[in-house]
């Protein structure tokens, strides 16, 4: 069985910044568009576990085949039936944020983190936090624009292993102690 580790750095940011007003309108998911949104995540993540070499690199994580949380937690922007972005937000986290590929570049990203803000600040958690790898620069960018700072500098790791089919799976390596900042 193969199996390597592999490591990379991400920023533990933090919104402590003024309260933003949000009329844009998300929808919870739903079962209909279940699909559609792991498609999504697994594309708009595609390059950056290529990039960090995390396995397989069209699978985002295992966190996405649990439909019961992520209806809880999980808001879609919607044109006619189809994904423009997503993002799911759980106790003080904002955790993934995705633009459909296709809708990148176009203002969606800013909407959405202000929509998710907005939410989180009305159920008044203080500080609002995000995780971000190191390597998405365009993602650092666009949240530090919006009032967030990094706070922590983390390694992140894991193991890339082949299973029995030859297939790859990814297991996290907790590195709490690792902390570089």
């Amino acid at each position: 069985m193969d199996k390597e580790l592999v490591k990379w750095i991400f920023y533990e940011m933090e919104y402590k910044d003024k309260k933003v007003d949000c009329e844009l309108q998300l929808t919870p998911l739903t079962k209909k568009h279940y699909e559609q949104y792991k498609r999504i995540v697994a594309d708009c993540y595609y390059e950056m576990r290529k990039a960090l070499n995390i396995r397989p690199y069209d699978n985002h994580h295992m966190s996405l085949d649990d439909f019961i949380e992520l209806e809880k937690t999980t808001f879609l922007l919607l044109k006619d039936d189809e994904i423009i972005g997503a993002l799911t937000c759980s106790d003080d986290y904002i955790k993934t944020v995705v633009v459909n590929i296709k809708y990148q570049g176009r203002g969606f990203g800013r909407k959405i983190m202000k929509f998710a803000i907005n939410h989180m600040q009305q159920k008044e958690i203080s500080p609002i936090k995000l995780i971000v790898a190191q390597w998405n620069k365009n993602a650092i960018s666009l949240y530090k624009s919006l009032g967030f700072e990094i706070v922590k500098e983390t390694i992140g790791a894991g193991y890339n292993t082949k299973n029995d089919a030859d297939d790859w799976e990814f297991e996290f390596v907790n590195l709490d102690s690792l902390n570089v900042r």
